[in-house]
């Protein structure tokens, strides 16, 4: 049998046309483009850049998938270079892109830098990699990871665009017009409350390698009061420490990969100073973003004497797919992404549906059900082995008739860093 019904793609895909993006079958507005980079236009619109086939790669520096789908980019823009256009989009500000190309020259692709995000808005890409194929009326064909893209695809896109303008003459097309944007699909790299902003700044600077003592300095020096009261709620929170155990976990073992040797140390050290008080990643992750909850006792139980830092910080409501967005270091961990307070929903429900899909197999034949081992270890936090299998059933990772027999798989502590989304 598919392990999969229906696969993270489409429902990514699903995810941007439901929050009023374009979607397949759309007509794209002839949308403005007010700064170019690796372009001799310096401004101009999207019917500049319309080709037989044009494709939109939405793209982010810190997104390991958008980088490494751009050498299979560049090959198909140099096989089909008469028939074909790439335009690259970023929402990071325009010195971050400009260093970036200048360490890959020759860059083979004009970017389109999309600081106000009014370019974005239009597609509301709910997560990264997120690419849209459009013909010669700029009609959406595809939404599509970009590494899902190949030549017999793009060859066929090509050929039925070339048949359509034998056929009949062009047409003009009136342009769909789009109700008021879906706030809480925007693709933000910087988040509105400073705090969380700090932490998706620290965050993808471990991911880039960069130097992040100025974050951490940061973040010892932040006032507990303004810790308290500015994150509001319980999606802030969420992001805040999420970034936080994923920056801190990511530059530590970059810095000094043999701390991961004793891993019950690296875990339990108090090591991480935030707002003057000591954490740790056990204290960010069971404390924080598990409400208080004992480390090994499979979820069901909380700590009886919570600290007051821990009271005053923790969320309001334990979310079982924080399990999903924590990476600590091992093989077997999901992989890292940008969280943001204003589309967390989005992210998380996807990193749970493509963390399940690709840990989770279940064999027809002899009816069990392989399960990741963090499902055991935090099982009461998904609600228990029965709430599991439902859970799998409405992602339509397991049939709904059957009644499998559970095993959990082993853990893989490997250490692998750069797992990124």
């Amino acid at each position: 049998m598919k392990k999969l019904l229906l696969t993270p793609l489409v429902f990514l895909a699903i995810l941007g046309h439901a929050q009023n993006g374009y979607g397949a079958g759309d007509i794209v507005n002839d949308l403005p483009i007010k700064k170019l980079l690796n372009s001799t236009a310096t401004s101009s619109s999207l019917n500049n850049f319309k080709s037989t086939i044009t494709i939109i790669d939405f793209f982010g520096t810190w997104c390991v998938p958008c980088l490494r789908a751009l050498p299979e980019l560049e090959a198909y823009k140099k096989k089909f270079s008469k028939d074909i256009s790439i335009l690259l989009v970023s929402i990071e500000v325009e010195s971050k892109l400009v260093k970036f190309i200048s360490t890959k020259q020759p860059f083979a692709f004009p970017m389109l830098v999309d600081e106000d995000k009014s370019f974005t808005d239009a597609f509301k890409p709910p997560s990264y990699p997120y690419t849209v194929v459009l013909n010669k009326d700029l009609k959406v064909l595809t939404i599509i990871n970009a590494s899902d893209l190949s030549e017999s695809i793009i060859e066929k896109f090509i050929e039925e665009g070339k048949k359509n303008m034998e056929s009949k003459p062009t047409i003009p097309v009136t342009p769909i017009i789009k109700s008021e944007p879906n706030k809480a699909a925007e693709v933000n790299v910087g988040s509105n409350n400073t705090l969380v902003k700090l932490s998706q700044d620290f965050m993808y600077a471990a991911k880039t390698n960069e130097e992040v003592a100025t974050y951490i300095s940061q973040l010892k020096d932040l006032s507990f009061e303004n810790l308290i009261t500015g994150l509001k709620n319980d999606d802030e929170k969420k992001v805040f420490w999420i970034n936080l155990y994923n920056a801190y976990t990511n530059a530590s073992l970059h810095k000094d990969p043999e701390q991961y040797k004793n891993r019950n140390a690296f875990f339990k050290n108090k090591n991480i100073i935030i707002a003057g008080k000591a954490f740790s990643l056990d204290k960010i992750e069971h404390g924080v973003l598990r409400r208080s909850k004992i480390k090994w006792s499979l979820g069901y139980f909380n700590k009886l004497f919570p600290t007051k830092t821990e009271k005053q910080l923790r969320v309001s409501k334990l979310d079982y797919r924080i399990h999903f967005a924590l990476n600590c270091g091992a093989k077997s961990c999901p992989p890292i992404a940008f969280y943001n307070p204003e589309q967390l929903n989005t992210q998380l429900d996807i990193a749970a549906l493509a963390y399940l899909t690709g840990e989770t197999h279940y064999n027809a034949e002899t009816n069990v059900l392989e399960l990741p081992a963090i499902l055991s270890w935090f099982r009461r936090d998904f609600g228990g082995r029965k709430k599991i299998v439902t859970l799998l059933k409405a992602k339509q990772i397991l049939p709904a008739i059957v009644n499998p027999v559970i095993r959990f798989k082993k853990y893989d502590w490997t250490l692998y860093l750069d797992n990124y989304k």
